[in-house]
Protein backbone atom coordinates (compact mmCIF):
# COMPACT_ATOMS: atom_id res chain seq x y z
CA UNK A 1 0.00 0.00 0.00
CA UNK A 2 1.04 3.59 -0.52
CA UNK A 3 -0.32 7.12 -0.65
CA UNK A 4 -2.18 8.23 -3.75
CA UNK A 5 -0.45 11.63 -3.68
CA UNK A 6 2.85 13.00 -2.48
CA UNK A 7 2.51 14.72 0.88
CA UNK A 8 4.90 16.86 2.84
CA UNK A 9 4.66 16.42 6.59
CA UNK A 10 5.35 19.46 8.72
CA UNK A 11 5.38 20.03 12.44
CA UNK A 12 3.77 23.32 13.33
CA UNK A 13 3.71 24.32 17.00
CA UNK A 14 3.71 20.70 18.15
CA UNK A 15 1.05 19.58 15.65
CA UNK A 16 1.73 17.57 12.51
CA UNK A 17 0.05 18.36 9.21
CA UNK A 18 0.09 16.61 5.85
CA UNK A 19 0.18 18.98 2.88
CA UNK A 20 -0.41 17.61 -0.64
CA UNK A 21 2.23 18.40 -3.25
CA UNK A 22 2.17 18.53 -7.05
CA UNK A 23 -0.92 17.01 -8.67
CA UNK A 24 -2.20 16.09 -5.24
CA UNK A 25 -2.51 19.78 -4.36
CA UNK A 26 -4.84 20.21 -7.35
CA UNK A 27 -6.94 17.12 -6.66
CA UNK A 28 -6.95 17.17 -2.85
CA UNK A 29 -7.42 20.61 -1.39
CA UNK A 30 -6.53 21.31 2.17
CA UNK A 31 -4.29 19.92 4.86
CA UNK A 32 -4.69 16.91 7.11
CA UNK A 33 -3.89 17.10 10.79
CA UNK A 34 -2.18 14.01 12.15
CA UNK A 35 -0.24 12.70 15.12
CA UNK A 36 3.46 12.02 15.45
CA UNK A 37 2.71 8.37 14.68
CA UNK A 38 0.71 9.45 11.62
CA UNK A 39 3.67 11.52 10.44
CA UNK A 40 5.93 8.46 10.77
CA UNK A 41 3.47 6.35 8.78
CA UNK A 42 3.04 8.97 6.06
CA UNK A 43 6.79 8.96 5.47
CA UNK A 44 6.71 5.16 5.17
CA UNK A 45 3.68 5.25 2.84
CA UNK A 46 5.54 7.37 0.30
CA UNK A 47 6.79 4.01 -0.97
CA UNK A 48 4.88 0.79 -1.42
CA UNK A 49 4.94 -0.95 1.98
CA UNK A 50 3.12 -3.81 3.61
CA UNK A 51 1.00 -3.66 6.73
CA UNK A 52 3.69 -5.69 8.48
CA UNK A 53 6.30 -3.06 7.56
CA UNK A 54 4.14 -0.34 9.10
CA UNK A 55 3.58 -2.35 12.29
CA UNK A 56 7.33 -2.97 12.52
CA UNK A 57 8.04 0.77 12.23
CA UNK A 58 5.55 1.59 14.98
CA UNK A 59 7.02 -1.06 17.30
CA UNK A 60 10.57 0.15 16.61
CA UNK A 61 9.74 3.78 17.30
CA UNK A 62 7.32 3.57 20.22
CA UNK A 63 7.07 1.58 23.42
CA UNK A 64 3.70 -0.04 22.66
CA UNK A 65 2.45 -3.60 22.50
CA UNK A 66 1.43 -5.32 19.27
CA UNK A 67 -2.30 -4.96 19.95
CA UNK A 68 -2.00 -1.20 20.47
CA UNK A 69 0.13 -0.85 17.32
CA UNK A 70 -2.47 -2.78 15.30
CA UNK A 71 -5.36 -0.72 16.66
CA UNK A 72 -3.57 2.57 16.00
CA UNK A 73 -2.59 1.49 12.50
CA UNK A 74 -6.14 0.39 11.67
CA UNK A 75 -7.53 3.76 12.79
CA UNK A 76 -4.97 5.67 10.73
CA UNK A 77 -5.44 3.57 7.59
CA UNK A 78 -9.23 3.89 7.87
CA UNK A 79 -8.88 7.68 7.96
CA UNK A 80 -6.76 7.56 4.80
CA UNK A 81 -9.34 5.28 3.14
CA UNK A 82 -12.17 7.69 4.00
CA UNK A 83 -10.17 10.50 2.36
CA UNK A 84 -9.54 8.26 -0.67
CA UNK A 85 -5.78 8.81 -0.55
CA UNK A 86 -4.59 5.26 0.09
CA UNK A 87 -3.73 2.84 -2.70
CA UNK A 88 -4.00 -0.78 -1.63
CA UNK A 89 -2.91 -3.75 -3.72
Amino acid sequence: MKLKYDFAVREIVGEYVMVPLGQGALEFSGMISTSETGALLVEALKQDVSREDLIHRILEEYDVDLQTANTDLDEFLNQLRKLNILIED
